[in-house]
C-alpha cells in the first residue's frame, strides 16, 4: 500500500497541470486585452483635447485677413504729398541761401555788368531802351541822350562785391565809354565807377534804386627801374626779334631777364611789350 502511495505522490500530475494551463492562458489573454483597450482608450482620451486646437488654428486665419483692407495700406502714399504743399515763399529763401556766398556774388556781379553796359549805351535803335526798361526799377526815367548823340561802351568789368544785407549786394563796376555828338568822332572818356545795389529773392536778381556814379582813381605811373643789358641778352633779344629797339630791361632772380623793347605791330602801330630772356 506504501508503494501505491509513493507511486501517487511521485507521478505528475497531467490532468491538473493542463487545467491550470488554459485558465492562466485565459488569464494572460485578459489581462492584454485590457492592456490593450486601456492603450486605445488613453489614446483616444489623449488625442480629443488636441482636436480644438487644429480647429482654433482653422478658425483663426478667417479672422486675421479682417486687418488687411484697414488705413495702414493707404498711408504710405499720402506724406509725399507733404512737402509739395510748402509755400513758395519758405523754399525759395531756402533754396536762396543754400546757393554758395560766392556763387551768388559772382552772379550779382555779372547782373551788374550787364545793368551799366545797358545803362550807358545809346545807339539810336528804335528797341534800345527795351532790356533796360527791364532792368531800371519801374518808378525810374530812362535815360535820354540828344538827337544825333551816341554812346559806345568800350569795357565794363566789376571790381568789388560788398554784402550790404541778406540777398542784396552792392558792386562797384569799373567802365569806360565813349560819346559822339552831331556825326562828330568818337571821344574816350575818363573810366568812371557805377556803384549798383543788386538784390536776390525768389524771383531772381534786380536792381535797387538808380546806380551812384563818381570818377575813377587814376594811379600815377611808376617807374621800372631799366638796367644796362649784358652783351649776351642784348644778342639774344637781336635774334628774337630784329625789328625791334631795345629799351632796357631788367634782372630776375632765377637768372632770366625781363625786356622791354618797341614792337610795329598792325597798322603801322608801334607798342612797348616786354619779352623773358633765357641767357
Amino acid at each position: 500500500m506504501d508503494e501505491k502511495r509513493d507511486e501517487i505522490y511521485e507521478r505528475i500530475p497531467w490532468e491538473t497541470l493542463e487545467k491550470s494551463g488554459n485558465d492562466r492562458q485565459w488569464w494572460v489573454m485578459g489581462v492584454a486585452a485590457a492592456v490593450v483597450a486601456g492603450a486605445l482608450g488613453y489614446s483616444f482620451v489623449s488625442n480629443r483635447p488636441v482636436a480644438p486646437p487644429v480647429a482654433v488654428a482653422a478658425v483663426q486665419p478667417e479672422a486675421t485677413p479682417a486687418p488687411v483692407p484697414t488705413a495702414p495700406v493707404a498711408v504710405p502714399a499720402v506724406p509725399p504729398a507733404a512737402p509739395v504743399a510748402t509755400p513758395p515763399q519758405a523754399v525759395a529763401e531756402a533754396d536762396l541761401y543754400a546757393v554758395p556766398p560766392d556763387t551768388l556774388r559772382s552772379q550779382a556781379s555779372a547782373f551788374a555788368e550787364w545793368f551799366v553796359s545797358e545803362y550807358l549805351t545809346a545807339d539810336g535803335s528804335a528797341d534800345e531802351p527795351n532790356t533796360l526798361r527791364t532792368l531800371l526799377p519801374a518808378d525810374l526815367p530812362l535815360p535820354e541822350a540828344p538827337d544825333g548823340t551816341l554812346t559806345f561802351v568800350e569795357w565794363v568789368v566789376a571790381l568789388e562785391v560788398v554784402e550790404a544785407g541778406p540777398g542784396q549786394f552792392e558792386v562797384d563796376v569799373l567802365a569806360r565809354y565813349m560819346v559822339a555828338s552831331g556825326g562828330e568822332p568818337y571821344q574816350r572818356l575818363e573810366p568812371e565807377v557805377f556803384t549798383v545795389t543788386v538784390a536776390a529773392d525768389e524771383s531772381g536778381f534786380r536792381i535797387v534804386g538808380a546806380p551812384r556814379i563818381r570818377p575813377a582813381e587814376v594811379p600815377a605811373a611808376d617807374v621800372v627801374g631799366f638796367v644796362e643789358l649784358p652783351s649776351e641778352v642784348l644778342n639774344a633779344v637781336t635774334q628774337l626779334r630784329p625789328d625791334s629797339t631795345v629799351i632796357g630791361g631788367i634782372s630776375n632772380q632765377d637768372g632770366s631777364w625781363t625786356v622791354s623793347l618797341t614792337t610795329i605791330g598792325p597798322g603801322g602801330v608801334d607798342r612797348p611789350e616786354s619779352i623773358v630772356v633765357v641767357p
